[in-house]
Formats: structure tokens, sequence, C-alpha cells
């Protein structure tokens, strides 16, 4: 499997009133083409800062101040570099956990493909626009797709929503695909249908997926292999079953505990 995204002792810091503040410490990462990696851990352990910082949508009293991040080998964000402008929205596609923040409510979905195709693929025409919305939408198991090209965000269900901000992050075809936290505010029956999506997609694409939540039970059912960040720290990784079934770390240990049984 040839290596895609590669995080090598990346440390970022937040710059605050009374002095910096360590948000990533050192963390190492890779991800490989057709491989889903997630990226697991509690509320403030820097999941969805190392998340931002792939796609340089860092706020900007954050920033990076050790360790590089490169794409197929490319460096595209180290100390006082940033590279990631070239990349995000093309090579790299990014699903939030809310939908509304991917959609405009005053635009049909049509026009949120259209104006992601002809901002981040060159030359793009009106029957490749067409051709391409529909397509995806197809890939997204929408199976009225034409209905839904027309619908506003508000006419759509959540689940609808957010499968249409999943085909607005692979429309441009990436080669790597971040979903932070996207399945958050979905109900259980939804949520396993877009983990699904994201099988198949990870399978039928051969994309690299990084996937950020706080469920290790959702993570270990759809991920490869499993990051547990406590801290700013990445604290345990492995494959997806040895880290559930044969936890190194105590902080994992303390995770798969809290996940509810019932009997």
């Amino acid at each position: 499997m040839s290596e895609l995204l590669t995080v090598s002792g990346l440390s970022v810091s937040a710059r605050l009133s009374h002095g910096d503040l360590r948000l990533l410490d050192e963390v190492d990462l890779a991800i490989g083409r057709g491989e889903t990696v997630g990226v697991v851990g509690e509320s403030g352990s820097g999941k969805t800062t190392l998340a931002r910082a792939v796609v340089g949508l860092l706020d900007r009293n954050v920033r990076v101040d050790g360790g590089s991040i490169s794409l197929a080998g490319d460096r595209i964000v180290a100390p006082g570099t940033d590279r990631t402008g070239r990349i995000r929205g093309t090579a790299v596609g990014m699903v939030f956990q809310d939908a509304s923040r991917s959609l405009n409510p005053l635009m049909k979905v049509r026009a949120h493909l259209a104006e992601v195709l002809r901002r981040h693929v060159r030359g793009v025409g009106g029957d490749e626009i067409e051709r391409r919305s529909v397509e995806v939408l197809e890939q997204m198991r929408i199976t009225d797709a034409r209905r839904v090209l027309e619908s506003y965000p508000h006419q759509l269900s959540g689940g609808l929503r957010q499968r249409v901000a999943i085909g607005l992050a692979v429309v441009t075809r990436p080669s790597l695909v971040i979903a932070d936290e996207c399945t958050t505010a979905l109900d259980v029956t939804t949520q396993t249908k877009v983990v699904e999506l994201f099988r198949t997609l990870v399978g039928e694409l051969g994309i690299g997926l990084l996937f950020v939540t706080h469920d290790l039970m959702l993570a270990s059912d759809l991920c490869d292999r499993i990051a547990v960040m406590k801290s700013g720290r990445v604290v345990e990784q492995g494959p997806a079953m040895q880290v559930l079934d044969r936890p190194e770390h105590d902080y994992t240990r303390r995770l798969l505990a809290a996940i509810p049984t019932w009997t």
C-alpha cells in the first residue's frame, strides 16, 4: 500500500493572552491509498486540530511550530510553511460535523456542486458539471439524484444533507478525504448508512480516509487502523481490532470501559 498522508512529529500551539497552549505534541500518523484511519478521543484531545492542520484551516492564533505534513511525498505543512491552499478542495476533500457548514441554505444542491467544480476543476464546462453532479449523487446512493439537485438544503433530511456534503467533498475526485465527526448529529440508523457509504467509497475510488470521531466502536467498525489521542498526543495506534481487543494504554481501556453495554 503506497503512503498518501504522512504526519511527522507535528506540534501545534495556540497563542493566548496568558501564553502559548500546546494543542498537538509531536503527532505521527500515516494513511495509505485505499486505507481508512480513525482518530479517536474525547473533546479537547486534539483530533479536530489535527484534521484542520492537514487542510490549513487552523484559527488565526494557532500555528504549526514543529514537524511536518506531507501529501503523496510533497511537504504541504511545516513551521512557516503552508501549501494547503493548492490541495484543499482538489487533492483533499473535507466533510464537517454539521452539513449546514458546507451547504448554503439559499442555494440549490445543483449550484453547490457547480460552484465546487468550477472553483477546483480547470476548464470544466456545463455538460461536464451536469454529468459529474448526477454521477456523484448516485455514488452517494441517492436514487432520485435529479430531484435532489433541484432541492434546497432545508428540503432534504439530515441524512440526505450529509450525503450531499460528502458528495461535495469527493466530486473533484480527491485522493484524501477528511471526515470530522460527520456522523455525530445523525441517528444510529443513518450513522450506519453513512459508515457503509464511506466503506464503499474507499473501496470503489481508492481514496484515503481520515475519520475523526469520539466513538471508538464506530471507528473500529469502519477503520483499518485507529489512533487514540489524549491531550494533544497519540497515546496508542494500531490495527483497529488490535486496539479494540488488546488495548495497551490505560486511556484506551478507559474509553472502552465507558461504552454502554446492554444485558
